[in-house]
């Protein structure tokens, strides 16, 4: 599989006007953070879009620290915050929300981790094979067990929900992590955000379901 700027631009296109129209199916405060995902994941896919450009052109230095960084916050920042806290607040069952507090927990610590890690360490970006490949420092995604933590709240969260639909999405993205360490483990980061904005779009289907049995 190949990826592009044009594929990155492409993706974020799709899965933003999803993400306009999730947000419009959410009937509730409590859907807003969940209906918002897409959205971040087109923002995500835009950043990546103008990384490929920049990796590809001379004289976008600042366009590529810019790009790079976007595109790392979102993946390391922003998603293990982002995903339980959304989950969280949808979730009425006590037992699966003490569950996925405890997601949110670990996401607060491994954001703050990977933060440090972001403001000493160099960050780069390159193309190699067609993918995208990062590296922070000296920690790299080559190795099979690094990321394995930032599934509990990244992923785990929605596979904990009482809610059927959810867990369908959580199972699906757990699935494609798993796919994208056995075939792109190299590029991890980029390929499984890839794969994981796309399945947002599931979002709306979610949030449409549950405006219609609201009714």
């Amino acid at each position: 599989m190949c990826f592009s700027a044009e594929v990155s631009f492409g993706a974020s296109a799709v899965i933003s006007s999803v993400g306009v129209l999730a947000i419009k199916k959410s009937t509730s405060k409590e859907q807003k953070l969940f209906a918002m995902i897409p959205i971040l994941f087109g923002i995500q896919q835009f950043c990546e879009g103008w990384l490929w450009v920049a990796l590809q052109n001379e004289g976008f230095v600042i366009t590529e620290l810019i790009a790079t960084y976007g595109f790392l916050i979102f993946a390391q920042l922003i998603w293990p915050i982002w995903v339980p806290l959304s989950a969280f607040t949808l979730e009425k069952n006590k037992r699966r929300k003490k569950l996925i507090g405890f997601s949110l927990a670990v996401g607060v610590i491994l954001t703050a981790i990977l933060a440090y890690r972001m403001s000493i360490y160099e960050v780069t970006a390159q193309i190699d094979a067609h993918h995208i490949f990062y590296t922070v420092g000296h920690f790299k995604s080559t190795n099979w067990w690094s990321g394995i933590l930032y599934l509990l709240p990244a992923v785990f969260p929605f596979i904990f929900s009482s809610n059927k639909h959810i867990n369908y999405l959580g199972i699906a993205m757990l699935l494609l992590f798993i796919v994208s360490k056995i075939f792109y483990l190299k590029y991890m980061i980029s390929t499984w955000c890839m794969f994981a904005a796309v399945l947002s779009i599931y979002i709306f289907y979610i949030l449409k379901k549950e405006q219609k049995e609201a009714v």
